[in-house]
């Protein structure tokens, strides 16, 4: 009796005592979102901890000389230590459980690292770097390691870099006042030319001023702990690229080769000269007619596929619309051997220009395919009163499995301007963008502000994507606005911008966190639509409005914008937590007047087929409806 009792008491002190803990969690959450650079508690490291002979690296300590090359070391072997097992190391001035980072005597472009005596010895050269070293064998050697990974006495790792020019050689000065970007462009054009890697020098600040210049590259670079600033204020062509990442072959114009195709052909219909990304595109048919304060008459029919040497389109990028004709059709060859440009502290002098649809690019390009680019650091300065949009500092386009990892970006300052049906509207300034990209992927990305502070855009904007990614990301939102066939979103935070979708094929979302107003948003402007399927497991949900809605969609079914709109047809919820007490709903309304059966839709919404959901939890006490709107949602919810 004692014991059922007892029982009892438990049981009625977890009912009060799980949504304590539950806002706790919450509380402590947005402290952390509210430092900024803030990292994804999911993201999954390939290392379980990392010894010197058998001793945690959390009791060592770093031991350098004066100078910002040691300095950069320093926070560089901590950051890469930090990446592969999530264990810190922190400076000390001395002490027998130490990395010791010092400089070769001589003008070398070796770099060193050795164990003896239970200390490890770090050693290179301001000519090649010390940061590059260490980079260097946390990729080789630590992130392709497993378990724990143990420094034992005796180990050595050498490296020798060659077969490369830097900055300086062709003028840089590396101050930070004198104008490098004739040098970092002619430093590139050389190495193009003799297939030679470019190094930036590890203490210098590059000043890149306005000069309608790019600096093209085509072969592997490695920015290091180089900073850059990029001054905005004065521009002789405010689309010009700082940086363009360009494939080693042009496009080729196949318009003229390629006959009308059905949406299941699997053949273009003729040969390529290898792999190669095809954008088609036929200009008498308009999509995304966009609706609202931003409207617009549409956009040509556009789709992006891969297709090999024989014509075969990719079983992963299947074609999304039928094309009676092809007004263009335009290949991009596909470089099959990786391309990587790592590190870079890149600093924005926004441009204060007046707050109107003129968007500025100034940052990197990437119309390469199979291109990686990891550990780039992207801020923002003086931003002003007014401002000019920025498309995005990091853009990919026409190119396909491209990696970025291991970053940070910035979201921007709001500027408010008047939209093309004359009201105001905030315009969307990014610092990621992606367009006509496939298998593109944001791996362990973050953000340097608040991805909740509602006072800066959503970091990230995207167009006419097939496979797209982010893993392991902290970021204020995932976006795609004239579609995405396949969305993917794991292991990840996002904040106020939360997850907008529109487009095709299985949306999945796991083991991620959304502090938004809604846990998915398809995107009104553009129909509300998701042809397929959308899949969400093991997810926490901490709404930031007052509604009790998860999916947010709406459809007055009175405009034509450009296909038929669909909700989600299979929805799968397999562990879901929503931070709210009382009734939850999938869907809002959708249309609030369409309350009936009789209700004459001009442009009707297909609604869902088939909803399941499992291991849903709320605050306190609460449950899981499908929605409000009874005559357009006629399926219930199947465990």
């Amino acid at each position: 009796m004692i014991s059922k009792i007892a029982a009892f008491i438990l049981s009625v002190i977890s009912v009060f005592t799980v949504p304590f803990s539950q806002i706790q969690m919450k509380t402590e959450l947005k402290n952390e979102l509210a430092k900024g650079s803030f990292e994804s508690p999911y993201i999954v490291r390939p290392l379980d901890g990392i010894t010197v002979n058998g001793i945690s690296v959390e009791e060592y300590s770093v031991i350098c000389a004066d100078g910002k090359l040691y300095s950069n070391a320093a926070d560089t072997l901590c950051n890469e230590i930090y990446k592969a097992c999530g264990r810190k190391i922190s400076a000390g001035a001395d002490g027998e459980k130490a990395f010791i980072i010092s400089e070769a005597l001589n003008d070398t472009d070796t770099f060193s690292l050795k164990v003896e005596h239970g200390k490890v010895y770090i050693t290179g050269s301001k000519n090649a770097g010390i940061s590059r070293g260490i980079t260097a064998f946390a990729d080789e050697v630590l992130l392709n390691s497993e378990g724990v990974y143990d420094f034992k006495n005796g180990y050595e790792y050498i490296k020798t870099f060659s077969d490369y020019v830097t900055y300086e050689d062709f003028g840089a000065v590396g101050d930070g006042k004198a104008d490098d970007l004739e040098a970092v462009v002619k430093a590139h054009e050389y190495a193009n030319a003799n297939g030679l890697s470019v190094f930036a020098n590890e203490t210098a600040t590059y000043y890149i001023g306005g000069a309608n210049k790019t600096a093209v590259v085509m072969t592997d670079t490695d920015w290091s702990t180089a900073r850059f600033i990029i001054d905005d204020t004065n521009v002789e062509n405010r689309s010009a690229w700082v940086f363009n990442i360009a494939p080693s072959k042009g496009t080729v114009n196949i318009t003229e080769k390629v006959s009308p195709l059905k949406i299941d052909a699997e053949n273009i219909g003729t040969v390529l000269e290898g792999k190669s990304l095809v954008v088609l595109t036929d200009s008498n048919v308009k999509r995304y007619i966009r609706k609202g304060a931003n409207q617009n008459s549409g956009s040509n029919q556009t789709d992006v596929i891969l297709v090999d040497g024989n014509g075969r389109i990719s079983p992963e990028t299947p074609l999304i619309w039928d094309f009676d004709s092809i007004t263009s059709a335009v290949a991009y060859p596909v470089d099959t051997e990786i391309l990587t440009v790592k590190g870079g502290r890149f600093t924005t002098l926004a441009n204060n220009a007046p707050s109107e649809y003129n968007y500025y690019t100034r940052g990197i390009l990437v119309r390469r395919s199979n291109t990686v680019i990891d550990g780039l650091y992207h801020d923002i300065e003086n931003e002003g009163k007014t401002g000019a949009p920025y498309s995005a500092f990091v853009s990919l386009s026409c190119c396909a499995d491209v990696t970025v990892k291991n970053s940070t970006f910035t979201g921007h300052k709001k500027y408010v301007t008047t939209g093309s049906a004359g009201t105001s509207v905030t315009m969307g300034t990014y610092d990621i963008g992606a367009a006509t990209a496939v298998n593109a992927k944001f791996i362990n990305c973050n953000q340097t502000n608040d991805i909740t502070d509602i006072d800066y855009w959503g970091i990230a904007g995207t167009n006419y994507c097939k496979n797209l990614v982010y893993d392991g990301c902290a970021l204020s939102r995932f976006d795609a606005h004239q579609g995405v066939l396949n969305a993917t979103v794991i292991n990840s935070v996002l904040g106020h911008h939360g997850i907008k979708l529109i487009g095709s094929g299985t949306a999945l979302i796991e083991n991620t966190t959304v502090l938004a107003e809604d846990f998915v948003d398809l995107r009104e402007d553009y129909g509300s639509t998701w042809n397929g399927e959308l899949i969400i497991r093991n997810c926490k949900f901490y709404p930031t409005g007052v509604s009790s809605h998860i999916i947010n969609a709406e459809n007055s079914e009175d405009h034509d914008f450009g296909y038929t709109c669909y909700l989600p047809e299979k929805i799968e919820i397999d562990g879901l937590y929503v931070h709210r007490t009382g009734i939850n709903y999938l869907f809002n309304k959708v249309n609030s007047k369409h309350t009936s059966d009789s209700y004459n839709a001009e442009y009707p919404v297909v609604p869902p087929k088939e909803i399941t959901v499992k291991d849903f939890n709320c605050l306190l006490f609460g449950s899981l409806s499908v929605s409000k709107n009874k005559a357009i949602f006629k399926v219930e919810i199947a465990e």
